[in-house]
């Protein structure tokens, strides 16, 4: 979640009571130690209770087609060019200085501000996937700018060296004819050289391919209808989601004018338990929490969606409105003296009691919704490391006291949801974001990340899309962008492969302002292309979820 950006949102939901939001193993015993690994397969407990009918399960006339991008680019193409021969924008400059290293031709080009850039005239052979090889040197660790056709962002590349050298950015989608290509300033002072089109290799579509089962092995049925289907469609589709910033489900504003715009409505429906908790429904009387489960069974039963839940988690009561800070900050690191590593540790008795009479109230909260069988794909203390690319920069608390209480407190909560309160339909989505704080596969279905790229920036995220393949150590769990600002281009992006499993755009000014869909963030042409293409779902497309096969392979092989 992006602070700045979201706070204003977090903050009029709270204070108005409306309930508005939106890779190593630990070795380290944690309190309230597992039954086993990680769950207990168990009997029915109500095997003595009536038999629910068998389902007729279908996946009807939905398309299970593999994607595959064919382009007939000829495999010697090759476009070489230097950067001092293309045209510098802005305050783009030539240099001749050698001090990153031996050049080619006569000297280089510096992009250094956001905007500046240098731009090349060129011709391609035809519509295609493109590498373009770039040699380049930069300022800083993890410099993060951007490829431009014709004016328009198509690819952000990442770099580190200070010395020349080559970075590749894999997979560009460019259209055939004459064009003008550009590497523009983003983040991070760049040094470019030289540039190099070549055709890029085809994506290789097994790594779309992911784990059967889910890891709680006594996972309910439409549990594992909805898994079953995420995995049928990964690599070939991308869920549309929209976070509601009113819990008011199909009623959101945000649904109301994506349709009115589009003519289609996002599959899933993104909800925060935020006022649900001890710390904000009974301590501070905060409400709107008791419409979360309300508005997931109607999305599910009444609308076949797909509903996600988060949890601004507040920390407990009597740890609240530190740093003068007002107590609906309650789940930021800087406003709060709770810290976890001492509740964990046994140091602090009563904020550990009070974490664990917190995990007790949101499981009861939860309840409901488990003995409905409504599937919920639930994405607990999210962003904890805060982002990868800087240290210690946790901006939640359950994050703040690092790695090892932060999986104490996950793998806590998984025992208690799992094995003491049953939670069976619960799809664990990970969403950390940082590689050495993964639990495990054994307590993870879904990895995510999530995206607030600038303003209007289409790329993929493939950096961390890339990010999360290393988490798991089988590579075998599906990858979604599980919060996002600005949309991503589908094209592009099923191009390069980075095919996000769904996404889920964050509420408020991400998705509307003044009460109308915004581009502030993403283009009114983009929020059309998004949901008028072929490899997005929308609600209008998904199947009936509640007929969809647990085991696919067999039912098809019976067809």
């Amino acid at each position: 979640m992006k602070k700045i950006k979201r706070i204003l949102a977090l903050t009029i939901a709270l204070t108005m009571s409306s309930g508005l939001i939106g890779c190593t193993n630990s070795t380290k015993e944690e309190k309230g130690k597992k039954k086993s690994d990680n769950a207990e397969s168990r009997s029915d407990d109500n095997s003595s209770a009536e038999e629910k009918p068998a389902v007729a399960e279908t996946t009807g006339d939905f398309d299970l087609s593999d994607f595959t991008s064919d382009y007939d680019v000829p495999e010697d193409f090759s476009l070489e060019l230097e950067a001092e021969k293309g045209t510098l924008l802005n305050e783009a400059m030539f240099m001749d200085k050698a001090f990153a290293g031996e050049f080619s031709g006569d000297g280089y080009v510096a992009v250094y501000e956001k905007g500046d850039e240098v731009t090349f005239d060129i011709e391609l052979p035809t519509k295609g996937s493109y590498n373009v090889i770039l040699r380049l040197a930069t300022d800083n660790v993890n410099s993060e700018n951007l490829i431009t056709l014709d004016g328009s962002a198509v690819k952000k590349f990442t770099s580190s060296e200070p010395k020349f050298a080559e970075v590749t950015a894999e997979n560009v989608l460019l259209d055939g004819g004459s064009h003008t290509l550009g590497v523009r300033a983003e983040k991070g002072h760049i040094y470019v050289d030289t540039l190099k089109i070549v055709p890029a290799a085809a994506v290789d579509i097994t790594q779309y391919e992911v784990t059967a089962t889910l890891c709680n092995p006594n996972a309910s049925d439409n549990a594992k209808r909805l898994y079953s289907f995420l995995r049928a469609t990964y690599g070939k589709y991308t869920i549309s989601g929209q976070y509601s910033g009113d819990n008011m489900g199909s009623e959101a504003r945000e649904f109301i004018e994506i349709n009115k715009r589009t003519g289609k409505t996002p599959a899933i429906l993104g909800l925060d338990v935020v006022n649900l908790g001890i710390s904000t429904k009974i301590d501070h009387q905060a409400g709107g929490g008791d419409m979360v489960p309300i508005q997931a069974m109607d999305w599910y039963n009444n609308h076949n969606g797909i509903v996600t839940l988060c949890w601004h988690w507040h920390a407990p009561a009597q740890y609240l409105e530190a740093n003068g800070q007002p107590w609906w900050r309650g789940f930021y690191t800087d406003s709060t003296n709770f810290d976890l590593g001492k509740a964990m540790s046994g140091e602090d008795k009563e904020g550990y009691d009070a974490i664990v009479a917190e995990l007790d109230n949101m499981a009861e909260q939860l309840k409901p919704l488990a003995e409905a069988d409504i599937p919920i794909l639930w994405r607990p203390l999210h962003e904890a490391a805060g982002d990868p690319k800087y240290p210690n920069n946790a901006w939640f608390w359950w994050g703040a006291s690092g790695k090892e209480p932060y999986l104490e407190l996950y793998k806590l909560m998984y025992d208690k949801f799992v094995n003491e309160y049953h939670l069976d339909n619960l799809i664990w989505v990970w969403n950390a974001q940082n590689q050495s704080w993964y639990p495990g596969d054994e307590y993870v279905d879904i990895v995510g990340y999530d995206c607030y790229p600038a303003e209007q920036d289409s790329s993929s995220q493939k950096y961390y899309y890339d990010f999360l393949k290393e988490c798991s150590p089988t590579g075998s769990k599906i990858i979604a962008e599980t919060e996002n600002g600005a949309m991503f281009d589908p094209d592009a992006a099923f191009n390069e492969g980075t095919r996000w499993a769904y996404f889920s755009t964050w509420n408020g000014e991400f998705a509307i302002k003044n009460s109308q869909l915004s581009d502030q963030y993403t283009t009114f042409e983009m929020w059309d292309k998004i949901y008028s293409s072929d490899r997005v779902l929308t609600l209008e497309e998904l199947p009936d979820l509640k007929k969809w096969p647990i085991e696919l392979e067999a039912y098809l092989a019976s067809k």
